[in-house]
């Protein structure tokens, strides 16, 4: 039974749009009260759906977290090369990735409990490794064009990588308490950060 003794509404919904709901739920509930949140009973009562459609999609409730995983990242992502432009610049993917609309308290507690159980989950260790090689493989690439641009030689593998310790770091303290550090000011450390390589 739901909370208060009713039984719960469940929606029909096709294949796509009720792993999506699922998926939804999942961020939901992460967002609420972390991994202790993320049950199978909680999950299914905010996406409206019984049960046994977490195993009929997604294998398990490990299978739905890593599927959580991937729609966080590629969210994030997403924001990072705006439709239309498939060679975002530097500047728009540091103005996207470190955009207030990515910084909440509810999507801290989310990022939180995913990087905590990525290290005890092979599915989500998985999931990590592309996306993270995908979130790389694009600021290299926007960094080779912003060395050819000015002329200079870099090591892209080595600055992707700092740059990307950098900005999870500022977005870490961002969320943590955003009145201490602003965007405007996040962003100004990655550009220093960029220049002392690829110059003023």
């Amino acid at each position: 039974m739901a909370d208060g003794g009713k039984a719960p509404r469940f929606r029909r919904l096709g294949r796509e749009a009720r792993r999506a709901s699922l998926v939804e739920a999942g961020i939901r509930c992460l967002a609420q009260g972390g991994l202790p949140a993320f049950t199978v009973d909680r999950v299914c009562r905010e996406a409206g759906a019984s049960r046994g459609l977490v195993a009929h999609h997604f294998g398990s409730m490990e299978g739905l977290l890593a599927a959580v995983y991937v729609a966080m990242y590629d969210r994030m992502l997403g924001v990072a090369a705006p439709a239309g432009d498939p060679e975002p610049g530097l500047d728009a993917i540091l103005d996207a990735v470190l955009s207030d609309a990515l910084v909440d308290e509810g999507t801290l507690h989310a990022w939180l409990a995913l990087w905590g159980a990525v290290a005890g989950s092979r599915p989500l260790r998985e999931a990590h490794r592309r996306h993270y090689d995908h979130y790389a493989a694009r600021l290299r690439a926007a960094l080779s064009r912003e060395a050819a641009r000015r002329g200079r030689a870099v090591d892209e593998e080595a600055l992707a990588r700092s740059l990307i310790a950098l900005v999870d770091g500022l977005w870490l303290q961002r969320c943590l308490d955003p009145a201490r550090l602003s965007g405007a000011e996040a962003r100004a450390l990655c550009r220093a950060l960029l220049a002392a390589s690829l110059g003023p």
